[in-house]
């Protein structure tokens, strides 16, 4: 836990979603789209409902971890307090020295808050202040604490402005939804606490990646799953966890917390599968109601429909001598072939060129 997200705005939605409040050069209020900036090489993000680790997804950070930014929405190099990018998902551990991104073996895509102080894969990045904030429209979760064989899958995310409703944009995709008068008025993204580092290959290929920082389940939570993201609600813990050089590790560690206000619902277990990204993966479901067939599963059920009949079942003659013997018997007998026609025409052709 986590192991799913859900990613589903595009880079400029995402950067005005992350929208602050500044002072213009006349001293009036106004909203100000965060800064983004791609990842070096072709590690691009793509919207996806259905998103697993070593996938590339939306990271916030200060900027003193990155100059010279472009801003999404304006194109032009500016300061910003806060920058965002897309990193792989997964924490490459800085030791590891191989030629390529996901082949260390280990898995990073959370790491425990009760160690995380001494594991050598997460202590670089909390020393040198490389905290980040894990943004997404929310994540999946499979219920735990029920003891079934198979799991109900759950969609977890922040509470939304009224009318919005995370998983249908039809609800807030309109002419109005930003401005820098009023800001976002569409989904609310959920953050999460996380830590990142810069990674460069045997090759030379440079790899940003993060980890989202994990505790035990508050109360509520709990009902659903033991484990819990250190999820971020408000403005001020945002900045909390980013301003490193305010904040040590110990006392930003110390400010998490397990049980905030998130709220969640059953989804289709068709979201069980990675590959899954046709159809409403992200709506509410009854847990009543089957899953909908997708291309894959339509594939799956076909093949398993002409796989071969069990063969337990068939009841089989016990093996005695005079069995054995008839079975010898029926081998050599030779059966009676009916020559084809064609056969019967050329040995007739063969007995005229005789004559």
């Amino acid at each position: 836990m986590c192991g799913r997200t859900a990613c589903t705005l595009a880079p400029d939605e995402v950067c005005k979603a992350c929208s602050s409040r500044t002072l213009d050069s006349k001293g009036n209020k106004q909203y100000r789209a965060a800064a983004w900036r791609d990842h070096p090489g072709n590690h691009n993000y793509s919207p996806r409902q259905n998103v697993a680790p070593t996938s590339f997804t939306p990271v916030m950070l200060s900027e003193r971890h990155v100059r010279g930014v472009k801003r999404q929405s304006e194109g032009e190099e500016v300061p910003s307090k806060y920058v965002i990018q897309p990193m792989m998902w997964g924490l490459i551990p800085p030791f590891y020295k191989g030629p390529s991104a996901t082949g260390h073996g280990f898995k990073t895509n959370n790491c425990r808050v009760e160690d995380i102080e001494e594991k050598k894969s997460y202590k670089p990045s909390l020393l040198k202040g490389q905290r980040c904030v894990i943004l997404c429209d929310g994540f999946y979760e499979w219920q735990s604490t029920k003891g079934e064989k198979e799991k109900q899958p759950y969609f977890i995310y922040a509470p939304q402005p009224e009318g919005v409703e995370i998983w249908n944009r039809d609800t807030w995709d309109k002419p109005d939804v930003w401005s820098e008068e009023e800001g976002w008025k569409g989904p609310r993204l959920l953050k999460m606490a996380g830590l990142f580092s810069s990674w460069t290959s045997s090759e030379g290929e440079e790899v940003m990646s993060y980890t989202v920082v994990t505790m035990e389940s508050g109360k509520k939570f709990g009902e659903l799953h033991h484990r819990v993201p250190a999820i971020l609600e408000t403005d001020q813990e945002v900045e909390d966890w980013l301003d490193h050089s305010r904040l040590g590790y110990k006392e930003a560690l110390a400010n998490l917390k397990n049980d905030t206000e998130i709220t969640w619902h059953p989804v289709s277990k068709n979201v069980n599968n990675s590959r899954n990204q046709e159809g409403d993966l992200m709506s509410p479901t009854s847990l009543d109601q089957k899953p909908k067939e997708t291309a894959s599963s339509k594939l799956m059920a076909s093949w398993l429909s002409k796989a071969p009949p069990k063969q337990s079942g068939i009841k089989k003659e016990p093996t005695t001598p005079d069995s054995i013997k008839k079975e010898s018997q029926a081998a050599n007998v030779k059966k009676e072939v009916k020559p084809s026609p064609l056969a019967k025409w050329l040995k007739k052709g063969h007995k005229n060129e005789k004559e």
